[in-house]
């Protein structure tokens, strides 16, 4: 058997179910093969059993998957734990628990590792497990369930939760509620969390606020708003969090439908990425000059219909979107002096991808 040259796991989750809004075709989670030296990537098994599983989170020793079932709480949302081998590239299910909610879409790990929390967007409730010693979810769980509206009524009837993060101090947890257009800061606290926020700050209305991604040394954050198809800027001294800058994502020309996905920072800190599904481009965003002021480097085709996420490589040389209706993950270099995308491979076809994930086989 010829020698595994691939020093990396891209963990991909996706759709195995037909929604309203996509077709899914997935076959779960699959563990491929990517190369870091060369961008490529290989064939790997797919685990089923799970429904939906489109987000996904890695423990920091990569022993541990979990991953969201998205559907509707009455019929099973939940939250699933594996043993991750990266060597031999298996999945063995450790626990189920219900994730609180309807249609969980986010998931995260606090910085101790000691639980989850849990975006349940439908619902529009914060779940937050606790985790035992082996990392695995217990029924040990706190919800904070949100309320009120916004002024999209048919999007922001009511509130939902696309995201929750820890802040880089393992101090906080921030979540994006899109319907309510606000970003809520919990205090973390010995025995979890807080039940009442310490921060809530509003965004423009009926922006619809989705992802926020860290800058690596912690001095502050990106937030991409779906429906305004921008990418908000804030500053990170202390316990206070300012507002900075503001960009559209979208060519000033663009007249067609579209919605902001994705938001990642280069591992520099000098370049961001953003995914439009619609005009269906990557715009990639220069944060050299400063937090106050974003401009664009470019937008590059995703190379299929509606890229829902993508992700850059730990060494920041590669960036992979996965577009999930055109069942296709796209490859491109990054330039590390300039932040523009040089296309490696135009198709690497699988079933709905969704969420995807790096994990370095060679140091574990």
């Amino acid at each position: 058997m010829a020698q595994d040259q691939n020093d990396m796991l891209l963990v991909v989750g996706t759709y195995t179910t037909t929604l309203p809004h996509v077709a899914g075709r997935g076959a779960g989670i699959q563990l491929l093969g990517f190369n870091s030296r060369t961008g490529s990537i290989s064939d790997g098994p797919a685990f089923g059993g799970i429904t939906n599983p489109t987000w996904l989170t890695v423990s920091r020793d990569a022993r541990r998957l979990y991953s969201v079932q998205e559907c509707a709480e009455d019929d099973g949302a939940a939250i699933d734990c594996f043993a991750l081998d990266t060597q031999a590239r298996n999945l063995t299910h450790l626990a189920s628990v219900p994730s609180q909610g309807s249609w969980p879409c986010h998931l995260s790990l606090d910085n101790a590792e000691q639980q989850l929390f849990v975006a349940n967007y439908v619902s529009g409730r914060f779940a937050t497990i606790r985790l035992d010693a082996d990392r695995v979810p217990t029924r040990q769980v706190k919800v904070i369930q949100h309320e009120g509206s916004s002024v999209n009524p048919e999007r922001q009837e009511g509130p939902h939760l696309h995201q929750a993060v820890p802040t880089p101090d393992g101090r906080r947890v921030i979540v994006c509620d899109a319907g309510l257009d606000r970003l809520i800061r919990y205090p973390l606290t010995e025995d979890g969390i807080a039940p009442t926020p310490d921060l809530s700050l509003d965004t423009e209305p009926g922006s619809f606020p989705r992802h926020l991604a860290f800058l690596p040394d912690g001095s502050g954050f990106l937030v991409i708003h779906e429906l305004a198809n921008t990418v908000v800027s804030y500053d990170m001294a202390g316990d206070a969090i300012t507002r900075c800058g503001s960009l559209s994502i979208l060519p000033q020309a663009w007249t067609g439908t579209s919605s902001a996905a994705a938001v990642h920072i280069h591992p520099s800190g000098r370049f961001a990425y953003a995914s439009n599904r619609g005009h269906d481009s990557l715009c990639a965003i220069d944060l050299r000059d400063s937090l106050e002021r974003l401009s664009v480097i470019g937008w590059y085709s995703a190379c299929g219909k509606a890229p829902r996420d993508f992700a850059i490589d730990p060494a920041g040389r590669f960036l992979i979107v996965a577009t999930q209706d055109s069942d296709n993950l796209a490859v491109y270099e990054i330039n590390s002096e300039t932040g523009e995308l040089f296309l490696v491979t135009e198709r690497y076809s699988i079933g709905t991808p969704v969420c995807l994930v790096f994990v370095n086989r060679k140091s574990l």
